[in-house]
């Protein structure tokens, strides 16, 4: 777009001029990920109060030049960008324009640390002003391409998605506002044209939070911006729909129908009439008055039910026969507006076949609030529904399935793990997760059923695509596999989106901007609910999210930004995870972190992952503090492998191995597929390690080559060994060993303003950096201090 245009349309205050709409919408597609409306057709609201200018001199759409196609899009001035694409060269040309308020545009070329055909790095020039957006392109002989914006707020998500009047909702995504929480503002449509700034409640860069405005009911657009980029900052538009709250209005009383609550007695008649007589009058609610109420039978829930307790410490409900039922409370699919408040659920070690729970229930609309939920030795919680609350609870027992579920939004709980489970919280393809303010314990350590094996949330795809989490303000205490003569050690990860084992299809009959054929398809469980992935080739490490699939015909959701071909490209139709975030947290595991060999791990991002964020989290007492890695699992399946996660401002303390990345349990595969792009570990403070401070795995495998990995400024203090680069690490102990010639590649890394410091603990074998034979680093700056050997990035 000429510059002249855009200034006078930004400066007449216009809504949207054609051309302006043109260019946004070009940008949002390279910008954005699906589930939002096209912008062209829904022109954003005026910039914010006191919104920096922004006047690029350049076209948004580009030519025929180089393609990004995806890419890290937070950095500041001196950081790296990670970028993926099409046609890069050592030869291409990389330009940035940043404008702030009180400066000048201007645009600045860079020489990139590494471009090859399918990614580039490339540090933005120290120069830019700080807290800016920046517009990327690329040139080569052929011309410019579009552009990509790098700072630029994104929405993802809103939770809840429907609220009534003076509730609360947040904005979930990246780049929202400044680190400190400001220049966030949320702006909601109340018609075509107009509309209104709503006051913000809370920020920070991943989550906004606001209330509801008192509007009719109905369905309303929102948008969102950080302050950046004047009229080309805005992202949206997501929908909020405004509805009423259940009034819960009339009282049903389980005392008028005889329940007596003496602890004694079996109230199960009396409250199942109650329940009936509750389901005739819904929207109701059905009233426990205190006292512990018997039951030898189980109770299906009525949609329109709010069960009503005198408080968790006041009122119980216990279950004092054996379960019959898929819960002790249960529905089928299609129950709506549940709700169970200030009760003790109790159905001690009488939960115990893996199909069924405490809770069972199935629909929409579902709350359990301020109550105890107790079945030792068995499963809690089993739900799949869209909009599910679960708050300011204690739970006791083996952890809850969600399924599928939607809109889910844990708040205040503390789980008590039992019986060696599996997690807390397990999704097998699920969305927009909101787990806040939580706290993770074993509940009886001096049990042999007392714990739990340290995981509060497991993402699996054998459903779906696991899409749009946010993890903040959770705590873990001893959180790890107790004896790995016991318990299967291969396990421990406290957060963990695991996506591997997917099989490569192979390369396109036909392709067309929304669909791709692929000959005699054949698709893994869940593939249906998942993604289009290109792994190798012309516009490798971009996903789309499937439409339908007929035949031998995906349907994805929109364009590629850097388009496949049918001569090189090749494809994954599977599961994914994308677009998480896990952000100020407290991450325990269990002191012999050092001599236990468990996979006790604060974060892990494992196998075919995108837009990963690990931010300003305290991580302590673990085996590995993060991990970022690939994988094959055998060698049927191709490399999963993890797309631009920013692991970033992280204080990482007393752990064996600090962050973790590259490809693990590798396996020969398609040399031209992918073994991650662009996965950035920025700014982390890491103390007292007991082996390696940062360690990048390489196995002896062809194909799946690691491409563009930076580690930047972090600070790794007191570790006998500060970074190493080698084969099959996670199993080398103190002697690390070379990849063959040709096997397990290692491209385009690069280290920049990294400290390296031994410490007090100064060991005859400490090493400050080493690498595999045949592996480069790109070094900017780093600095090693107090190693016996290996002070310098040289093998």
């Amino acid at each position: 777009m000429p510059r002249r245009l855009l200034a006078r349309l930004c400066g007449a205050g216009l809504v949207a001029g054609l051309a302006f709409a043109v260019g946004l919408a070009a940008l949002q597609v390279v910008g954005e990920g699906a589930g939002q409306a096209a912008i062209a057709s829904r022109p954003p609201p005026l910039v914010p109060p006191g919104a920096d200018p922004y006047d690029p001199p350049f076209a948004l759409e580009g030519g025929s030049g180089p393609v990004i196609g995806d890419g890290l899009r937070t950095a500041g001035p001196g950081e790296t960008v990670t970028l993926a694409g099409s046609d890069f060269a050592a030869s291409t040309v990389f330009e940035v324009f940043s404008q702030a308020r009180g400066r000048p545009g201007a645009v600045v070329r860079i020489a990139p640390d590494y471009a090859g055909p399918a990614a580039a790095t490339l540090a933005l020039p120290s120069t830019l002003p700080a807290g800016a957006m920046h517009l990327l392109r690329a040139r080569s002989a052929k011309g410019y391409g579009p552009a990509f914006p790098v700072n630029r707020t994104e929405t993802w998500w809103l939770g809840p998605d429907a609220a009534a009047p003076s509730e609360p909702f947040a904005v979930f995504g990246r780049n929202l506002s400044d680190p400190d929480g400001s220049r966030a503002a949320v702006y909601l449509k109340t018609s075509a044209t107009e509309g209104l700034f709503l006051p913000v409640v809370t920020a920070n860069p991943y989550r906004v939070e606001v209330r509801t405005p008192a509007l009719q009911s109905g369905a309303y657009e929102v948008w969102a911006h950080n302050g950046r980029g004047g009229r080309l900052g805005w992202s949206g538009p997501l929908t909020l729909t405004i509805r009423n709250a259940p009034a819960w209005s009339t009282v049903v009383d389980v005392a008028n129908f005889g329940a007596r609550g003496d602890g004694a007695s079996d109230d199960g008649a009396a409250i199942e009439a109650a329940l009936a007589a509750a389901e005739r009058a819904a929207p109701s609610t059905l009233r426990f008055g205190r006292g512990v109420y018997l039951s030898r039978r189980s109770f299906r829930a009525p949609s329109g039910v709010r069960w009503l307790g005198a408080g968790r410490n006041a009122t119980a409900l216990r279950l004092a026969a054996p379960l019959d039922a898929q819960g002790f409370i249960y529905a089928g699919g299609d129950v709506r507006d549940v709700a169970i408040e200030g009760l003790t659920i109790d159905a001690d070690r009488r939960v115990s076949a893996q199909d069924r729970a405490l809770i069972a229930l199935g629909g929409a609309r579902i709350r359990i609030a301020d109550s105890r939920l107790n079945s030792w030795g068995g499963e809690t919680l089993r739900i799949s529904a869209r909009g599910l609350e679960i708050v300011r609870n204690e739970i006791t027992g083996a952890g809850s399935f969600l399924g599928v579920s939607e809109q889910v939004f844990a708040t205040g709980n503390v789980f008590r793990m039992t019986s060696d489970a599996e997690a807390a919280v397990t999704s097998w393809g699920g969305r927009e997760f909101a787990l806040v303010g939580n706290l993770l314990v074993n509940a009886d350590p001096s049990r042999a059923d007392g714990s739990g094996i340290g995981r509060l949330f497991v993402a699996q795809g054998h459903f779906g695509s696991v899409r749009d989490a946010y993890f903040s303000g959770n705590e873990t205490r001893n959180a790890a596999p107790r004896d790995c003569a016991a318990v299967d050690c291969n396990k421990g990860e406290q957060i963990i989106f695991e996506f591997g084992g997917v099989a490569l299809l192979g390369r396109a009959s036909a392709l067309s901007p929304t669909t791709v054929t692929i000959p005699r398809l054949s698709l893994a469980p869940g593939a249906t609910r998942g993604d289009v992935v290109i792994a190798a080739g012309r516009g490798a490490g971009q996903r789309r999210r499937v439409v339908s699939i007929k035949g031998d015909v995906v349907t994805f959701d929109r364009p590629w930004t850097a388009p496949p071909d049918r001569t090189s490209s090749q494809f994954y139709v599977t599961p994914v995870a994308e677009r998480a975030v896990v952000y100020r947290n407290r991450l325990q595991g269990r002191k012999t972190y050092a001599a236990h060999d468990s996979n006790s791990t604060a974060v892990l991002v494992w196998g075919l992952c995108f837009d990963m964020v690990v931010a300003d989290n305290d991580i302590s007492r673990m085996r590995h503090g993060v991990m970022a890695a690939a994988t094959s699992g055998t060698p049927q399946d191709s490399v999963s492998a993890p797309f631009f996660t920013l692991v970033e401002g992280n204080r990482i303390r007393a752990v064996n191995n600090g962050i973790y990345a590259g490809l693990t349990f590798g396996y020969d595969t398609h040399p031209a597929v992918l073994g991650g792009v662009g996965n950035v570990f920025r700014r982390n403070d890491i103390r007292d390690v007991a082996h390696i401070g940062l360690a990048m795995d390489l196995w002896d495998s062809r194909g799946g080559d690691v491409i563009a990995p930076v580690f930047e400024r972090n600070r790794v203090v007191g570790a006998p060994y500060g970074m190493v680069t080698g084969l099959k690490l996670i199993w080398s102990g103190r002697l690390f060993r070379s990849v063959p010639p040709g096997r397990g590649r290692l491209l385009g890394a690069v280290l920049r303003g990294n400290v390296f410091v031994r410490g007090l603990l100064l060991s005859p074998g400490s090493i400050g950096f080493w690498a595999s034979r045949g592996v480069r680093w790109s070094t900017h700056g780093d600095r090693w201090s107090g190693f016996r050997a290996g002070a310098s990035p040289t093998p």
